[in-house]
């Protein structure tokens, strides 16, 4: 999958506002949330990410942990982290094959990083 590919398919599901952010990637919105495409480190690594869910802090350390181990555990392919800055970022890492194309990839990654969203935040609501 070349780059050009992915924001082509960026663009199709989530419109035309993809904007490229030097030295991070491109920024896209869905859903009202940001998010991040990046290229990896090795050849076809991709990598997704909503890099701010929630601000950390509003919510009792021992709560938002357990919330993002269980969505880390209920929620396939996608990583919540609790970063440094005190956000919560969720990623999905993507080593493409041969076989694949960002036709199919790149709406999946979205759609499984909008659910996983969508499943942690409605967790910490919850326990609010």
């Amino acid at each position: 999958m070349r780059q050009e590919e992915i924001v082509n398919e960026i663009r199709k599901k989530c419109g035309d506002d993809v904007e490229l952010l030097p030295a991070m990637g491109w920024h896209f919105i869905y859903n009202k949330r940001h998010y991040l495409c990046m290229a990896g480190k090795e050849e076809g690594m991709v990598r997704f990410c909503v890099p701010h869910l929630v601000n950390a802090d509003e919510y009792d350390v021992g709560l938002l942990s357990e919330v993002i181990n269980e969505t880390n555990r209920s929620v396939k392919f996608i990583k919540a982290v609790k970063l440094d800055c005190g956000s919560v970022s969720l990623d999905y890492d993507h080593k493409a094959t041969s076989d694949e194309t960002a036709e199919t990839i790149v709406p999946h990654i979205i759609d499984i990083l909008d659910f996983a969203s969508i499943y942690l935040l409605d967790k910490l609501k919850r326990t609010k």
